[in-house]
Order: C-alpha cells, then structure tokens, then sequence
C-alpha cells in the first residue's frame, strides 16, 4: 500500500492535493498500511494483555456460585485484586507504545499533507485559489451584515500545523478504531492499538506548553516577535490538544476500571455537543485541565486503584 500512496503523488494537482489533505486517499492509505502492519495478532504481549476483560454480570455471575456470604465476599477481593493487577501490568507494558504509535502516525501523516498542501500553495496555485474563493465569499456576508472584512487567508495559513496535526489526529484514531473492529472480527482477538485510555504524554511536555505560553503573551505586546509568535501559537494548540486527549483516556480508564460503559458517556457527550455546541469548550476545558493535573496529581495511579464496583 505504501507503493500506491507513492503513485498517488503523480496525480494531476487538484486530485493530489485532495488525496493528501487529512482525509484524502493517500492520507488513508499511508495510515491504514500502518495500522496493518502494527496490529499484529502473534504478538505475546499483546495477547496475554489484550484479552477481554469479564463485564459485571459476568463477575456477579462467578461471585454468586459461593455457596455463604463469606465465601462469596473472599471471591471478590481475589477477582478484584486479579483485575487490578490485569489493569497496572496493561497499562505499564503497552501505554508507552500505544501512545508512541498513535503520536508518530499523526506526525508523519500531518507532515505529508503539510508538504503537499505547501507545495501546492506556492508552486500550482490550486489551495490558493480555493483559500481566495472562501474568503471572498466570507467577507461578503460580513459586508452584507455590517461588519469589517478579515483576511480569512492568512489566519488560516497562520495556524495550518495546527489545523492538519489535529485533523490528522482524527484520521488515525478513527482508521484505527476500523482496523481493530475489523481485526477483531477475523482473528477472533481483542487489540488495544489506538485506544485513549492506553494514551499519555510524557511530564516533560508541560514545559513546552508554558515557554509557548509565554512566547505568545510576549508576542502579542512586542511586535517584533511576530514570527516567534506564530510557531508558538501553533505549537500551543497542538500541546494543549494533547493533553485534552490525555484528559479524555484518564476518564476512560477510570470508567474502564469500574466495568462501567465508557461508549455510553462517549455518545452522550456527543449528543449533547450537538445539542448544545457551547458544551463541547466546557467539555474541553474540563479535559485539558484533567490532563494537565496528571502531571502533579498522577491521576492514572489513582483511576487503577481498587474500588468496589459490584
């Protein structure tokens, strides 16, 4: 597959620069040729650690056989241990490279279409013309409502590293939940690849997030620094996506350790996000500042503790 997404880089210039923008044909190949090659199903590790957990009525079920009420609760503290030792050792062994995969995927995938967007918008004119076309008609709305024209363009140019690494953060994350659903289906085997409960960033990451913090409060009173501005400002939103995302798998894993439905919460989220569009920032916020309280917190340690969940 990796040799077709090579030829997909002789397509005519408008077909290129679709096929290689998040999304496209050549981004999906690329991605998914990963994905093939990764979710291996042989792998030990993997198998010892990726297979599924019991759900609650099946441990109520196995509980329940204790003849007394002591023997059933000794069975509970011995499946209960059994299951957090399950939960440390899957997210010791395979958190690291499950995030260190999902990581390398969006920045290589963001780099091509970076590349290719780029080339496109100085050598053929093609993005160009399309980033015109969308900013003449955006300001003629706003001339119609009264309001002052912006150069749509170069603020979308601005923050593009951004736009096409979070972008291309989905593209993986949902290619990846296919492949799984579909490996799932042919080797009869739970794969853990991609999933955001298994995600974390290093602690040494926040303090990027502060120097571009403070780069971009710096550029906004020194113009000077305009330049220096610009790259914070795209490197602040990558980070502080980031650890959005490091927010979103803590509370998964604590609902995933407590056996509760975390696909349930995930929907309802959505649905209420439609519903209410001003709840998707709360939710956000909410998520980054649990991602950034890991560092201090180790909120991770705490979500694997041993609860009563029955």
């Amino acid at each position: 597959m990796l040799c077709l997404v090579s030829l997909l880089l002789l397509l005519p210039n408008s077909w290129r620069l679709q096929a290689f923008l998040p999304g496209g044909a050549g981004v999906f190949l690329y991605i998914a040729s990963i994905w093939v090659l990764t979710i291996n199903p042989q792998n030990s590790i993997v198998k010892l650690l990726a297979i599924p957990l019991p759900t609650k009525a099946e441990l109520k079920a196995e509980i329940e056989k204790a003849p007394d009420t002591e023997g059933r609760l000794q069975k509970y503290f011995v499946l209960t241990q059994q299951l957090k030792k399950i939960w440390e050792k899957r997210d010791a062994f395979l958190s690291k490279a499950n995030s260190v995969l999902l990581l390398y995927l969006t920045i290589t995938s963001a780099c091509i279409s970076f590349a290719v967007a780029a080339y496109d918008y100085v050598n053929i004119g093609a993005l160009k013309s399309t980033l015109t076309e969308i900013e003449t008609q955006m300001n003629a709305k706003l001339t119609e409502a009264g309001l002052d024209k912006i150069d749509i363009q170069k603020q979308i140019i601005e923050i593009a590293p951004a736009l096409l690494f979070i972008s291309s953060f989905f593209s993986v994350f949902f290619i990846g939940a296919f492949m799984r659903f579909f490996a799932r289906l042919k080797f009869k085997q739970n794969f853990i690849h991609g999933q955001l409960s298994l995600f974390r960033l290093a602690d040494w990451l926040v303090w990027p997030l502060i120097i571009c913090g403070g780069i971009f409060v710096l550029g906004l009173k020194q113009p000077q620094f305009l330049p220096l501005t610009v790259i914070a400002k795209n490197l602040l939103w990558i980070i502080l996506f980031l650890y959005t995302l490091q927010g979103i798998g803590i509370v998964s894993l604590f609902f995933e350790v407590r056996l509760l439905p975390t696909q349930w919460l995930t929907f309802g989220v959505l649905v209420l996000g439609i519903l209410v569009p001003g709840l998707i920032l709360v939710f956000g916020a909410i998520f980054v500042v649990i991602g950034l309280m890991e560092v201090w917190l180790s909120l991770r340690k705490r979500a694997l503790r041993v609860v009563q969940v029955l």
